[in-house]
């Protein structure tokens, strides 16, 4: 069975909202930190946590270390604000005096490397170590250096914490389909259920035989072991994790 570009092509999109205007249009000026500014203008707005990164096009985690003060400078701060419809120095109140801040520690993925026609999907998950991808691309990104030119390449939102520190929520996968597989090289691999649904999950390949994927994670979810197999009959499909990438 070949899976197409977006393995899951006709799966319903569970993660899309529709969002509403919020009444903090005109709001300027910071009252605490930057994350505590964010929580309060979200709580205000009714919005969680999910809704923000949803309007904002990021991720629920990303939101998290924000508001933790976790973040001193997101490249994600202006499109917060647009999405609490409020002015940027109501987030921070280097802004309000004409002056921006500092650069952050992490320039913006790829920036310079071309057009924005890397498609970036979010998503959730769907059981322990496994993950549902979203349907469509939620972001547009200038190619990263290690897939110029490659067909089909594409970068995927991190969730679950089971292949911690490698990989961590928030942080996105770039991914190219077309390597061949070999050892001790990170994968995502997908499988298709008898009922239809699609799968995915995120995992360090060990080595293969004729009927399985033998496999490694790091920080294995209670009741799974560090080192077990995958059966080729199910998860017929395995893209390789050339590199990563820090949005936040």
């Amino acid at each position: 069975m070949q899976f197409p570009l977006n393995p899951l092509e006709g799966y319903v999109n569970t993660l899309e909202r529709v969002m509403q205007p919020y009444p903090h249009a005109g709001i300027t000026g910071s009252i605490g930190t930057i994350g505590e500014n964010v929580r309060r203008l979200r709580e205000a707005a009714g919005m969680s946590q999910d809704d923000l990164a949803t309007a904002a096009k990021t991720t629920q985690s990303t939101i998290d270390r924000i508001e933790r003060d976790e973040v001193s400078n997101s490249r994600f701060l202006p499109r917060i604000a647009g999405a609490l419809r409020v002015d940027l120095s109501a987030l921070d109140e280097s802004y309000a005096a004409g002056t921006a801040p500092p650069p952050a520690s992490l320039p913006p993925v790829a920036d310079g490397y071309g057009p924005k026609d890397f498609r970036i999907f979010s998503a959730a998950e769907g059981g322990p170590g496994e993950i549902i991808r979203s349907v469509e691309p939620v972001d547009w990104w200038p190619r990263p250096i290690e897939v110029q030119q490659v067909k089909g390449a594409y970068g995927m939102y991190i969730v679950g914490e089971s292949m911690v520190p490698e990989f961590r929520p928030g942080h996105v996968a770039v991914i190219n389909p077309n390597l061949p597989h070999v050892g001790d090289k990170p994968y995502i691999f997908y499988a298709e259920t008898e009922s239809g649904v699609v799968r995915a999950t995120v995992k360090l390949l060990r080595r293969q035989t004729g009927d399985h994927w033998h496999v490694t994670q790091h920080n294995p979810p209670d009741g799974q072991k560090h080192d077990f197999t995958l059966s080729k009959k199910l998860w017929r499909e395995a893209h390789r994790i050339v590199g990563r990438q820090d949005p936040s």
